[in-house]
């Protein structure tokens, strides 16, 4: 029988998670699961995504990077489900009590993962959640008890865990094709083509602490933390100084015609990050979100480096003479593992996270990404900003047990965690 998916937060996001359960249907998964409900704290967004032709017309793109998940194009419910009209809620709350859904997927803020979540596998569903996964360990770690002592699983989408690219570099490092890992280099400064004050003009939670907890620390380090642990294996601290670059922010309107409103900005928009592999290897990354001027980047993506060769834009070079493609070489040397990470030829990372869950409760085994992964890329996120807070470095083990956490103690306080 299939699953029923309620969806709660019909935000921007909500596009590229619709197109990847259209993928996972086209691919032979349609009977796995169907969308019955959407919630919204306004009524209205969710009529937005319910029925083509019905509801408020799409919004404009939010950010300024082409490609960007944020700006998938604009899908419906009845694209996956036609002739289907989803039950609309405005309380999630009202939804879980109506036994319409018996799983969630929660799109909202990060400030609202952990008890939406905590409150639905306390109702009796499963529930996965938008990276970042909480708006802080702590509310990561009570989400991950509730799911322990439930029994419901607890999932959180991160896309770049079940990327190609990922997943191929994963393989090849542990086949040893570039030796043991000495380094891992990675940074971008800048967002292509926008004024500094205009990043994520329309996502006005991301400026706030008590909305996101953090900046480009824990938007992007979640993701940039995932990818190294997952290919390199275990990250055991962090060495890192971080900043506000731009102390206002201005919003503007959804046709782009206005600035709308001023706010004050109060995370950070740049970090510079070094960081230690268990294995003995070494780390940097730095990252900033609003600098004036042209976007600079480091070539190359996560750029991996061994003592016998190394990754780079998704390609392999070692010192025998030999390249190539990471993902061919996975392909070709382990075709059944390929298909296994990649069933039916689906490689979206939206539909691979999605479908992870869904067998996750069809066969009732913990998902790949689970609580206790998403809290782990959650601590090493914020030992940026705890780091730089002390002046020295972290350690996860520091982030995991509490001992460390004096810039999320107000985030805490203020959510009775």
């Amino acid at each position: 029988m299939a699953i029923k998916l309620g969806v709660i937060g019909c935000a921007r996001i909500l596009n590229a998670h619709l197109r990847g359960f259209k993928i996972l249907q086209e691919a032979g998964f349609e009977d796995l699961f169907k969308i019955t409900a959407l919630c919204a704290r306004k009524e209205e967004d969710a009529h937005r995504f319910r029925v083509r032709g019905e509801g408020p017309p799409p919004r404009s793109d939010p950010i300024e990077t082409p490609g960007d998940p944020l700006n998938a194009p604009h899908m419906y419910i009845d694209d996956l489900h036609p002739g289907f009209e989803a039950a609309v809620y405005t309380d999630y709350r009202e939804m879980l009590a109506s036994g319409d859904v018996d799983a969630v997927v929660i799109y909202t803020g990060h400030d609202s993962h952990h008890s939406i979540a905590i409150d639905a596998m306390r109702a009796g569903r499963h529930a996965a959640v938008e990276k970042a996964m909480a708006i802080s360990v702590k509310a990561a770690q009570a989400m991950c008890e509730v799911a322990d002592g439930t029994g419901y699983v607890l999932s959180v989408d991160e896309n770049v865990r079940f990327s190609a690219g990922t997943v191929a570099g994963q393989w090849a490092i542990q086949k040893g094709l570039i030796g043991d890992i000495q380094m891992v280099y990675r940074g971008v400064i800048g967002f292509p083509s926008h004024r500094p004050d205009l990043a994520t003009a329309r996502t006005a939670w991301r400026h706030s602490k008590l909305g996101s907890g953090g900046g480009v620390s824990i938007d992007l380090g979640v993701h940039l933390f995932n990818g190294i642990r997952t290919m390199c294996g275990p990250v055991t601290s962090v060495s890192a100084t971080w900043q506000v670059l731009e102390p206002k922010r201005v919003l503007l309107t959804d046709d782009n015609s206005a600035v709308a409103e001023t706010i004050d900005n109060e995370v950070d928009d740049a970090f510079f990050a070094n960081f230690r592999l268990e294995s003995g290897g070494q780390g940097h990354a730095a990252v900033a979100r609003s600098t004036h001027g042209r976007r600079i980047g480091v070539p190359g993506g996560t750029n991996i480096f061994g003592t016998g060769g190394a990754i780079s834009d998704g390609n392999y070079y070692c010192d025998d003479g030999s390249q190539g493609s990471v993902v061919g070489r996975f392909k070709a040397e382990a075709a059944e593992q390929y298909d296994k990470a990649f069933p039916n030829g689906i490689t979206d990372a939206y539909a691979l996270e999605q479908l992870d869950f869904l067998q996750a409760i069809d066969e009732g085994r913990t998902p790949t990404m689970s609580g206790v992964e998403g809290t782990i890329d959650l601590a090493l996120s914020y030992a940026i900003l705890e780091s730089g807070l002390l002046g020295r470095e972290v350690t996860l083990q520091e982030m995991l047990s509490g001992e460390v956490d004096g810039y999320q103690k107000d985030i805490n306080d203020h959510y009775g965690l």
